[in-house]
């Protein structure tokens, strides 16, 4: 069983190295687990839920329900400045692959998924304090109030010989209430893995992700 850190830290990589699954439920020998359909995300804790759910079930009807239409993923390096973006359609693509089947997703290539998220703060957004910087500028939004999730995040991605990578970082998840009644993340913001910013060789965790779509296989 082979193992890749999407941590820049190895210490922390060799912290959560085993054969086991860490995150996995327990189950009794022969026991199935049957889920019905997952509730409306009429709270935001809910919502967080349906999103840990659909990682660890690798279901992307699921993981497009989680995400508002103007949704933003974005990573920064350790300077500050943007090394990754995503939109919606990005977004469904990378995790869900296409959506005509020509391309595979991360969920896809990894047969198991373990997603575990450690809540660190949780607090609002008050749309006033956040004005448009620009037009379009995703961070702003002086009209409503933001729920925001701010948490350690560890994932485990195996393929179908139990190789794979681990992710260990801190992310920001912010939340809007939507039309419909339902909470929707619009923003996903990873902090910088640790490195040394000078040396111009941090590699992001999306990055890593995309290259293990390419290296699953071999």
């Amino acid at each position: 069983m082979r193992f890749t850190s999407l941590s820049a830290t190895a210490l922390i990589a060799l912290a959560f190295l085993s054969c086991s699954n860490p995150f996995a439920p327990k189950t009794e020998p022969g026991e199935t687990v049957v889920k019905g359909p997952a509730p409306d995300a009429n709270t935001p804790e809910i919502l967080m839920d349906n999103l840990r759910r659909a990682m660890r079930d690798r279901d992307k009807d699921l993981y497009e329900s989680v995400l508002d239409p103007s949704f933003w993923f974005t990573e920064t390096d350790c300077a500050g400045d943007l090394v990754l973006a995503n939109g919606f359609e990005q977004e469904i693509e990378f995790l869900g692959g296409s959506r005509d089947g020509s391309r595979e997703g991360i969920f896809d290539i990894f047969r198991e998924f373990e997603y575990d998220f450690q809540l660190i703060q949780e607090y609002i957004e008050l749309g006033p304090d956040y004005p448009e910087a620009f037009e379009g500028d995703p961070d702003g939004h002086p009209e409503e109030d933001w729920q925001v999730f701010r948490g350690r995040v560890q994932m485990l991605m195996l393929d179908e010989n139990g190789d794979g990578f681990r992710v260990d970082q801190i992310m920001t998840y912010k939340l809007r209430l939507a039309d419909n009644g339902l909470w929707k993340i619009v923003r996903w913001i990873d902090d910088p893995l640790s490195g040394d910013c000078g040396a111009g060789k941090l590699i992001t965790k999306r990055q890593n992700w995309s290259y293990a779509k390419l290296t699953a296989n071999r």
